[in-house]
Parts: structure tokens; sequence; C-alpha cells
């Protein structure tokens, strides 16, 4: 945890993870109950450096995660957000293009285009 206010967190994924296999325990027991405590840290906003070269088809990292799941893990943000808060109000998401540069078409796991088209759909 770093920043001024304690408000950055970077969570080390370790080389060749997937979803099953590393991702989701860390998005889970890290990333989610550092996003909001409940009296304490209720962000009304909250910014996303998106890494889409995590993706399985990037070349430049070691991370095999697919398209599918960078909507699955905004999906997870905004039910826990949601669930922790107790309410039905909206959950306000921006994201930053931090990485991701696959963007030739038909590659096992998607490209950057499709890992995009995932998040923005859970964003509805």
């Amino acid at each position: 945890i770093s920043g001024e206010y304690g408000n950055i967190k970077t969570v080390p994924i370790p080389a060749d993870s997937t979803w099953i296999c590393g991702y989701k325990a860390a998005f889970e027991d890290e990333v989610l109950p550092f996003c909001f405590v409940k009296g304490e840290w209720e962000a009304d906003l909250f910014i996303i450096c998106a890494g889409y070269d995590a993706l399985d088809s990037e070349e430049l990292a070691s991370c095999s995660l697919n398209a599918v799941d960078y909507g699955t893990m905004t999906s997870l943000l905004k039910g826990y957000i949601k669930d922790q808060r107790g309410d039905d109000k909206s959950v306000g998401l921006m994201f930053g293009l931090e990485g991701g540069y696959q963007l030739r078409d038909n590659v096992p796991g998607g490209n950057l285009a499709d890992a995009v088209i995932e998040t923005l759909k859970a964003c509805t």
C-alpha cells in the first residue's frame, strides 16, 4: 500500500498465472478488501490502471488471462462494493489503459479489443 493517502495497492502476480491459478485468489483476497472498508474507506470513484498486458495472447507479459476474465474482475468489483455499501447505488469506475498491445484478430483468449469490450459489458 502506497500513496500519500494510502490509497494505492499494487499486487505482484507470479509469471504464468491464470485466472484460476493465481489471479482470482489475489483479486478476491487482496484487491477487493482494499477497495472498500465500511466506515473507513468508502470511495465514490475507483480509478483503475487497466493492465491488459496480462492477456494470454500478449507477447510482452508472462500471464495467461482471457478477455472474459477482465469482465469477471469488473463484475466482482462492482458486486463487492454494492454488497459492502448495502445499497444499489451505482459504482463509479474509471479505467486507464496501462498496458496491452495485442491487436491481432482470432488469438486464443482474445485480444486487447476483446478484453476492453468484456470490461465495458460488465459496467452496464
